[in-house]
């Protein structure tokens, strides 16, 4: 009788452990030391993400033909993915939330400024412990006929490439726009460069082109390409 209850006992403990198991694997999402790949639940009860809306005053980043400023273009997609991500159970950390970047006080000039505001930036994003960074911005080219979405992820990152892909071809599916091959950051851009958390940036259009320019002004194709980026990030199994 005794060796029975031992054996039960034994045997109890064997299914507590493979429910302990499944239940820690369901639940990891990303291991910065080469763990697996899963991807989002649904509703991201866990996820936290960083959105960066690109430049803030004195920066106004790229100007279109008819005046628009990347700047605020940046800064209304982040808005709208802020409250679309908060909608399905995600934290949101904000690098900017205003008009203007986030520059020290003490900084004066525009490239004092500059550099400030890149500093900061990375202090949000490398101190958030977010699972994933999202920059958003606008393109700008002297011929005014280039068009299309560009995304890239951080170099550091292979895992993030699903994301970008993913984010570019929902993007594409919804809005119609053209897409360019993803690809890593480059190394000149400052906060892709070696960030803690795996990192895309997306280019959303060109703001030199016309026709760009007068949809990325429109409110309603603006939540078109937030829903798509949050779409990606949440559903489309790909994930961090």
């Amino acid at each position: 009788m005794k060796k029975n209850s031992s054996d039960s006992l034994f045997f109890l403990l064997l299914i507590l452990l493979g429910i302990t198991t499944a239940l820690t694997a369901a639940g990891f999402f990303y291991s910065r030391n080469g763990g697996s790949v899963p991807s989002f639940a649904p509703g991201a009860a866990r996820l936290c993400v960083v959105l960066d809306a690109g430049h803030g005053s004195p920066d106004g980043g790229a100007v279109g033909s008819g005046g628009t400023q990347e700047k605020d273009v940046n800064l209304a997609i982040v808005m709208k993915l802020r409250e679309v991500f908060e909608g399905r159970g995600a934290k949101v950390i904000l690098t900017r939330e205003g008009d203007s970047g986030i520059y020290d006080a003490d900084a004066e000039t525009i490239r004092e400024k500059k550099v400030s505001d890149m500093h900061n930036r990375l202090s949000i994003i490398n101190g958030s412990g977010a699972d994933l960074f999202i920059s958003i911005h606008m393109n700008a080219f002297s011929d005014s006929s280039q068009s299309g979405l560009h995304v890239f992820y951080s170099g550091n990152h292979p895992e993030a490439e699903a994301v970008a892909e993913a984010i570019q071809t929902r993007i594409s599916e919804i809005t119609g726009a053209k897409t360019h091959a993803v690809k890593a950051a480059s190394e000149t851009l400052f906060l892709m460069k070696d960030p803690v958390p795996p990192s895309v940036l997306v280019e959303c259009g060109f703001i030199s082109n016309p026709e760009e320019e007068r949809l990325l002004n429109d409110d309603e194709y603006r939540s078109k390409i937030a829903y798509a980026i949050a779409d990606a990030v949440l559903d489309s199994g790909h994930g961090i």
